[in-house]
């Protein structure tokens, strides 16, 4: 198989996986009224008391902005609270409601639960052999040389 070939299978296992994370996605607007981003945020604050917005960013691998405009609709559904800090009033931290915490401890899944489920029959080594895969096409499409328009 050429190179050319190779390259058009990946891009087109890359749009699978797309269309598959696309209607999960989907799926959770319409059984808990979040998107993807969304859950992943309020999964990241459930097991914090209290965390900056640039934390958040930190961990989840999302730009300040984006992340303040995640959280600017989750604090309209009462999801999230901002609060500032006692020792540096410019400083605010995100904190999860009840009514957010209620969703996440119904455990909606960022991944779909076939992929978890089959994932999970691997062995360990195939587990990590993806993961290795997935983080190096991650880093070969998040480099600046792929990012410049054309």
């Amino acid at each position: 198989m050429e190179n050319k070939d190779l390259s058009e299978e990946v891009l087109v296992s890359l749009r699978q996986i797309v269309r598959a994370m696309s209607i999960h996605s989907k799926s959770l607007v319409k059984h808990y009224g979040l998107t993807s981003p969304q859950l992943l945020i309020l999964q990241e604050l459930y097991h914090t008391n209290q965390i900056s917005i640039g934390e958040i960013a930190r961990r989840i691998s999302l730009s300040h902005a984006t992340v303040t405009d995640i959280l600017d609709r989750l604090e309209t559904k009462n999801l999230i609270l901002r609060v500032r800090s006692n020792l540096d009033r410019r400083q605010v931290f995100i904190k999860i409601t009840p009514k957010a915490k209620d969703i996440i401890s119904k455990n909606p899944s960022l991944l779909q639960e076939e992929f978890l489920t089959e994932f999970n029959k691997l062995q360990k080594w195939e587990q990590y052999l993806i993961l290795s895969s997935v983080k190096r096409i991650a880093s070969m499409m998040n480099t600046k040389k792929y990012l410049k328009i054309k």
